[in-house]
């Protein structure tokens, strides 16, 4: 029982490459640096259109808040006619 767990380790310990990772793997290129800082860029304007869109709709709704309500002519009738 010994030696099978002895053959697995020195298996092991001899291919290390095939279970680490590669040096190719370690840094992004060019190309994708960029592109991550194009997301990053796309996320921000996004954020920002949020923010004033947000904006414009607390302005609307405080308008709304402050125009007193109105009857309509229907409701104003019946309550002669009482």
């Amino acid at each position: 029982m010994i030696r099978p767990s002895w053959l697995l380790l020195l298996m092991f310990l001899s291919v290390p490459n095939a279970y680490g990772a590669t040096r190719d793997s370690e840094r992004p290129d060019r190309e994708m640096l960029r592109m991550m800082e194009f997301l990053r860029e796309m996320e921000m304007m996004k954020q920002m259109e949020i923010l004033r869109d947000l904006n414009q709709v607390e302005i609307v709704g405080d308008t709304i808040r402050e125009t007193p309500a109105q009857k309509s002519p229907a409701a104003k009738k019946r309550e002669g006619v009482r």
